[in-house]
């Protein structure tokens, strides 16, 4: 029987951060549409405006997580797992079938194109006409909800598990600086503060620098907190 050295496991921390950001701001983005959308509630310009905006920053940030699991994180778990099974270290009760359900989250990934795509434009509508586009903004939130709901629990129970024992923490931390180094340059500070919002304390003592926050990401922080009680409100 071959014995197999553990190695240190990867450092899951900022893609379950990642996973909590997206869905629960799509649930609380079509919960505050739904809300205008049933009640009539009177909308300014300004605040269609700013919830128009934080829709595109969102999706931004969604196209973003996505695309790069495609090119950079799923290349790195298919070789992990194929090395895996070539000397024999795959551990059993994980499936290797498992990971044809790359194929199946690629896929996952280019279905919610066209709903990322209504519901920008639905959101671009929005801005223009609050009251007449109410409905359709909050109808195409509900379906992008729904379909990444369903895509993150799959992913998190398909492929987590695989990640965990065959993904070395070194070629993982790799992707994850790739994935970091291609974000958008115009959109990184708005991404990285929104991300930061949902992290709970364990999350921060893994992610904040040695030092803490510097000034500028303090400036950076407070300005998309301003802009999340421009279109929520303050937090009760």
């Amino acid at each position: 029987m071959t014995n197999h050295t553990l190695a240190p496991a990867p450092d899951l921390t900022g893609i379950r951060l990642a996973h909590r950001a997206i869905t629960g701001d799509v649930e609380r983005l079509a919960t505050l549409v739904e809300g205008i959308a049933t009640s009539g509630r009177p909308v300014t310009g300004a605040w269609a405006q700013s919830i128009a905006t934080y829709v595109h920053r969102y999706n931004v940030g969604v196209r973003h997580h996505h695309d790069n699991e495609d090119a950079v994180l799923w290349p790195v778990i298919a070789a992990a797992v194929e090395q895996a099974l070539t000397d024999g270290s795959f551990v059993e009760g994980l499936s290797p079938e498992g990971v044809a359900d790359l194929a199946s989250l690629t896929e996952d990934h280019t279905a919610l194109d066209p709903l990322q795509d209504a519901c920008d434009w639905a959101a671009t509508l929005f801005s223009e006409d609050p009251a007449r586009h109410a409905r359709r903004l909050a109808d195409a939130l509900a379906a992008q909800h729904a379909a990444l709901v369903r895509h993150i629990a799959a992913e998190e129970r398909e492929l987590f598990p695989v990640i965990t024992r065959h993904v070395g923490a070194e070629d993982y931390a790799a992707a994850e600086a790739r994935i970091r180094a291609a974000t958008p340059v115009e959109h990184a500070p708005w991404l990285r503060a929104w991300l930061m919002s949902w992290a709970t304390a364990d999350d921060l003592r893994v992610l904040t620098p040695p030092g803490g926050v510097s000034p500028v990401a303090d400036t950076v922080f407070r300005a998309y907190a301003e802009h999340e009680v421009e279109v929520f409100g303050p937090a009760s």
